[in-house]
Formats: structure tokens, C-alpha cells, sequence
């Protein structure tokens, strides 16, 4: 137990840091840009969302059914290498046709040629995000938390110090912005590399014949991983379309989409719940899969998630005006009334992680697929009747709609394949007390009064649910230590 407590530690305070420099810069980008600015920013990032789809070929969700498909040392050095090497290989061939075709894209994705040249940024950053990315998910895996914890820490304090360094000398604009971030990108890269050297020649050394590449694995992870790209790329875009409809459909343009943008982003601080989940869970969940206790332990977490992940969005919901008040430019505030949206998204997303487990098992990645692709495409449908009438509040029902859906989807697709009872109810009430408090929401004005109120019950609440969950907890701490 004491081990699963470090790692949770470790993971939580690399995902709390990113949180809190991600909220701390959020005044930073309203002070300097102004909604139409930071819808172009926003864009451009989810164009490298896009892109670092395509560039990690499904290897992530690979990684996850098949590091421990074989629990030898030659096997994992074997299959290091070989994710390096093609991942390298294609994402340097990538970068360069992002950069021959910048006018291109900066038309088609900010519907201005004038921001042609930092696509020639993009096709870096990219390129090292994801060496990055995959490094991270190796360490993951490996259960190595504390470096794991370090590359997080040191890639979001550079930032942070290159993005304070702009804002008191000036120098802060969209094509200042991505310069920061190539910088971070490279050195966090670099860093992530000399760290996966260490532990590649840790493996070196205790395996007998050196195969630095294999066509079976390759075709393992592609058989994998190809099928979970239209899958995530339905997932991403579920979770950032709506701006790039918004841009094309709403009245407002790029204003309700920069709005949009910056409310969603308020409401994603449970993602670090969702992360450190993942980050915890799945390495271990993979690893017990075939124990007599696996089911019962994925119930655990999955209630402990809900649970956590309500009281967490609760307390965003309730803040959200004063985070707006006190933390963000003026010219956002109307953004404050979407960052339920974002709680609420978050939520589902993290739910339907905890459900896919199952398919990861038995090495099913087209269930997870479809479950996406029909919650995207419900999600472009709707969108695109609602936003030209209702602007980012179409944007925002029709997220959450598009996610209940994929997660009622995935619960009675994930008991035919590997059954844990989990119970859908918890997630529906959990569901009906973030609409009711989102919705108490707006017809609370910001008093020094009712924020006193709200602290209390937000006190109170704690008290209640540290009391309810006590015995659950002594109970999942014999669960764990049967499991090690």
C-alpha cells in the first residue's frame, strides 16, 4: 500500500503542478490577448493535438495491451527500441510536410495566412512533444513515477518562466507564445531521452542477445494502434471541434470560440484527477488483470472515481464565478457560465476510461473506436444545429450529450467483453448534482455573503465524505496489498 501511495504522490504532484501553472497563466494569456487572439492560440493547439494523433500511430493505447505482453527484460528492451526508432523515423518525415504546407494549413485551421510561419514552429514542436509523450507513456508503464514526475515538473516550470519572462518584458504574442513552447518541447525532450538512455542501458545489461528492432512487435502496436486512431481522433475531437465550429458557425466567430475556449479550460482542472487515475490504475489494472480480485479492485476504483471526481467538479462549479472575478481579465467573464461543460466533459471522459479497461484486456481496441466515432459524429450533428442559434451554450449541451452517450455505450459493450459490476446509476446521480449546481450557478450573484456559504458547505461536505468513505478506504487497502 505504501507503494501505490508514493506513486499516487508522485503523480499527483507533477498533474497538481501542471494544473496550477496552467491556472496561473490563464490571466496572463486574458490580459494580453483578446478573444479572437486566444481563439487563434487555441486552434493551433489543437491542430498539434491533431497532428500528435497521427505522429504516435495508436502507440500509446499499444503500450498499454502489450509492455507487459511478454515480462522479460529482452522483450521490453526490444520493444523500447523499436517505438523509438519508428516513431522517430515518421515524425521526422511528418515535420517536413507540415512545414511545406504551413500556408496551407494556417488558411484552413485560423483562416489567416498570416500565421503561416509558425506551422515551421508546429512541425518541431510536434516532433518533440511527441518523443516526449511516448517516453512518458513508457515510464508509465514501468510504474516509474518519480521520473515521471520530474519530466512533468520540469517541462511546465520552463514554460512557466519563459511565458512570466515575456509578459514582464512584452514580449507576448501568438508567435511569441509558440517560441516558448518550442523551447520547452525541445529541452523536455532532450531531458526525456538522457533519462530513457539510463534505463535502456539498465535493460542492456541484463539481457543476452541485443534486438534493438522487431517486426513482430512493430506489427503488434500497428495492428493496435491503427485501429485506435480514428477512435482517439473521434475523441479529441469531441473534446475541441466545438471550438473549430464555433469559429466557422457561430454568429461571434472567433470571440465565442476564444470565450468557449477559456471557460472549457477552467472547468478541465479535474483532469488531474482523470490523469492520475490513468497514470495510477492502468499500469496496475493491466497487471492483475488475471487475479481473483481484478474485478473487485476495478470497481473500487471506479466508485472512488465518481465519488472524488463529483465532490472535485462541485467544487469548480461553485467557484467558477469567483475564479472568473478575482483571476481573469473582464472581457472573458461570460465564460464563466460554460465551465460546467468542462467539469462535466471531464467527468464523463474519466468514467469512460475507467470502462474501456476491459477492452485493453482482451486487446479490443475497435469496441473503444466505435464507441467515439458515433459520440463524435453525434457531437458534429449536433453542433452544427445548435451552435448558428445558440452559440458556445450549443457548443457546451451538445458536449455533454456526446459524452453521456459514449459512456452508456461503452458500460453495456464493456459487460459482454469483461464483466465488472459496475453500477451506472452512481454516475447519473453524480451527473444530475453538477447540472443542478451549474445551473444554482447562475442565479447566485458574487457576495462576500454567499462565498463565506459556499466554503462552508464545501467544508462541511468534505467532513461528510472523509466520514462515508473511511471503511471503503481500510477495505481497499487490504485489496492492494493481496494484489502486490
Amino acid at each position: 500500500m505504501r507503494e501505490y501511495f508514493r506513486k499516487t504522490l508522485d503523480y499527483a504532484t507533477g498533474n497538481v503542478i501542471q494544473k496550477i501553472i496552467l491556472l496561473f497563466l490563464l490571466p496572463v494569456f486574458s490580459h494580453f490577448m483578446i478573444p479572437e487572439e486566444y481563439a487563434v492560440y487555441t486552434n493551433l493547439l489543437i491542430f498539434i493535438s491533431y497532428a500528435s494523433l497521427i505522429y504516435l500511430l495508436g502507440f500509446q493505447q499499444a503500450l498499454f495491451s502489450y509492455f507487459y505482453h511478454e515480462k522479460t527484460p529482452d522483450y521490453q528492451y526490444t520493444l523500447i527500441n523499436t517505438v523509438y526508432i519508428t516513431l522517430s523515423t515518421f515524425g521526422l518525415f511528418l515535420s517536413i510536410l507540415i512545414i511545406l504546407f504551413r500556408r496551407e494549413l494556417s488558411l484552413l485551421i485560423v483562416l489567416n495566412e498570416q500565421y503561416s510561419y509558425i506551422f515551421i514552429l508546429l512541425g518541431i514542436i510536434i516532433f518533440f512533444d511527441v518523443i516526449f509523450a511516448i517516453t512518458m507513456s513508457i515510464l508509465n508503464m514501468m510504474e516509474s513515477s518519480r521520473k515521471f514526475a520530474f519530466l512533468t515538473i520540469i517541462k511546465h516550470s520552463i514554460l512557466l518562466v519563459l511565458i512570466v519572462g515575456g509578459a514582464i518584458f512584452n514580449r507576448f504574442t501568438v508567435t511569441y507564445v509558440f517560441q516558448y513552447l518550442l523551447v520547452s518541447s525541445v529541452i523536455s525532450a532532450l531531458l526525456a531521452i538522457l533519462v530513457m538512455q539510463k534505463i535502456i542501458k539498465n535493460f542492456r545489461s541484463q539481457i543476452q542477445k541485443k534486438i534493438t528492432f522487431s517486426y513482430d512487435i512493430l506489427r503488434n502496436f500497428l495492428g493496435f494502434g491503427i485501429v485506435m486512431i480514428p477512435g482517439t481522433l473521434a475523441l479529441i475531437s469531441m473534446r475541441v471541434l466545438d471550438r473549430y465550429m464555433l469559429t466557422y458557425l457561430s454568429p461571434n466567430g472567433l470571440y465565442d470560440a476564444g470565450i468557449y475556449a477559456i471557460g472549457y479550460r477552467i472547468g478541465v482542472i479535474i483532469q488531474f484527477l482523470v490523469s492520475i487515475v490513468s497514470l495510477v490504475y492502468f499500469p496496475y489494472a493491466m497487471r492483475i488483470a488475471d487475479q481473483s480480485n481484478a474485478r473487485k479492485s476495478y470497481r473500487k476504483i471506479y466508485n472512488y472515481f465518481i465519488f472524488f471526481g463529483c465532490l472535485l467538479g462541485v467544487i469548480v462549479i461553485l467557484f467558477s464565478q469567483e475564479i472568473f472575478r478575482f483571476f481573469i481579465d473582464e472581457a472573458y467573464f461570460e465564460a464563466s457560465r460554460i465551465v460546467f461543460v468542462g467539469v462535466i466533459s471531464t467527468f464523463l471522459h474519466g468514467v469512460f476510461n475507467i470502462l474501456n479497461i476491459g477492452f485493453y484486456i482482451k486487446k479490443i481496441a475497435s469496441k473503444i473506436a466505435i464507441a467515439v466515432i458515433c459520440g463524435a459524429l453525434l457531437n458534429i450533428f449536433l453542433n452544427y444545429l445548435l451552435i448558428p442559434r445558440y452559440g458556445i451554450y450549443g457548443a457546451g449541451v451538445t458536449s455533454i450529450l456526446a459524452y453521456i452517450f459514449i459512456v452508456i455505450f461503452s458500460y453495456f459493450k464493456s459487460r459482454k467483453v469483461f464483466k465488472v459490476d459496475y453500477n451506472l446509476s452512481y454516475v447519473l446521480i453524480a451527473l444530475m448534482i453538477l447540472l443542478c449546481l451549474a445551473f444554482l450557478n447562475f442565479l447566485i450573484p458574487i457576495k462576500f455573503s454567499y462565498f463565506v456559504i459556499k466554503i462552508m458547505f464545501i467544508v462541511i461536505l468534505g467532513l461528510v465524505s472523509i466520514l462515508l468513505k473511511k471503511q471503503d478506504i481500510i477495505e481497499q487497502y487490504h485489496i492492494l496489498k493481496s494484489g502486490k
